[in-house]
């Protein structure tokens, strides 16, 4: 057998390995690609699990009970209950009645995620008592989930919105024609911004034969457009122009964690939750609404950053100086404004009440 030379030997050699080595280098870079789109998976899941978990958490936390003693202060009150959610979910609060025998106009009031009827604890039925002595009604009542009132869940103003429309509606059935007046703390203030957006979004999508009744109901429910002409005034005490605000601060004040991502994803995670994952900001509406409007709180909100609401009251106080009274305590606080001075944080409110709703 003939004895191959040498040189041919070689380039026998080097043409095989030609044809190995891109074999090689190619399941080699597949390797690397499987990895990394591993790596993506498992980075997109453990966000979106986290988020979820968090924003349930969140979500679920229980809100402050009822004080027994709440009601001592109250010369005459009654408790009432209504439907939300398509009458999936019971809410329940008091109406507090007033001495004057032609009352002024009715205070709804609508507490803080975590809050309940009594927003500011129980100093709150000292301030309910002199808007009663005012010569004002005031329904407060437990949004979902907190107090008395059923549901699963809260949603730091998202699907509180509804709850708010429910107790409007009450009000209009339940308490004459006298003025209304809605008083949001905290995140329920964001509740009453959104269920304002929403009334209008109706009106401006009824055609001319619609009225906004529901014609199922028993009893006539008062539509979009009787809702929102009965709302008369908004007083605000700590408000911001997005409920995700709230959502990112109750998150900070659970401390720093290694999954920076969640102040970001935490609130779509809520809002996907209940179904809808659209962001509304309020600013637009707040500082542009043709109504009288009362701003309670801190000149520094120790919960929220500052781009969450002087901007939004600077607006508004350019636009409708005429219309807006602010009350702000000097340094930082957030829903404290009352507790560390009852008697300027009254007189304020009582100031602005008279302007608007002089006694008859």
């Amino acid at each position: 057998m003939p004895v191959q030379p040498a040189a041919s030997w070689e380039n026998y050699t080097l043409r095989h390995e030609l044809r190995i080595k891109p074999k090689r280098v190619r399941h080699r870079g597949l390797r690397v690609v499987f990895v990394f789109i591993a790596l993506l998976l498992a980075a997109l899941l453990l966000v979106v699990t986290s988020s979820l978990v968090t924003a349930d958490r969140l979500m679920k936390m229980a809100g402050e009970p009822i004080s027994p003693y709440a009601t001592n202060k109250f010369s005459s009150f009654r408790s009432v209950s209504f439907p939300s959610a398509g009458g999936q979910i019971s809410l329940k609060g008091w109406l507090i009645q007033t001495g004057a025998s032609n009352p002024r106009g009715t205070i709804i009031v609508v507490h803080q995620q975590g809050g309940s009827r009594l927003p500011l604890g129980l100093q709150t039925a000292s301030l309910y008592s002199h808007l009663a002595k005012a010569g004002f009604r005031i329904l407060a009542f437990d949004l979902r989930h907190s107090g008395e009132s059923g549901g699963d869940m809260s949603s730091f103003g998202y699907a509180e919105a509804e709850d708010v429309r429910a107790a409007l509606a009450w009000a209009v059935m339940h308490t004459g024609d006298s003025p209304i007046i809605l008083y949001g703390f905290g995140s329920g203030s964001t509740a009453i911004f959104r269920m304002l957006r929403q009334l209008q979004n109706e009106i401006e999508e009824q055609t001319p034969e619609e009225d906004g009744t529901d014609p199922d109901k028993n009893k006539k429910e008062p539509g979009a457009v009787e809702l929102k002409k009965r709302v008369s005034a908004i007083i605000t005490d700590s408000p911001s122009r997005d409920s995700d605000d709230f959502i990112k601060a109750a998150l900070r004040e659970k401390g720093k964690s290694v999954l920076f991502w969640l102040p970001d994803t935490t609130p779509y995670a809520i809002r996907l939750s209940l179904g809808n994952s659209e962001k509304t900001d309020h600013f637009v509406d707040f500082t542009t609404l043709a109504l009288p409007v009362m701003i309670l709180g801190h000149k520094t909100d120790s919960r929220l950053p500052e781009y969450a609401y002087r901007p939004m009251i600077e607006e508004r106080l350019r636009i409708h100086p005429g219309w807006t009274s602010v009350y702000q305590r000097e340094g930082q606080g957030h829903l404290s404004s009352y507790e560390e001075d009852p008697d300027g944080y009254t007189d304020a409110l009582l100031t602005f009440l008279q302007k608007w709703f002089p006694t008859r």
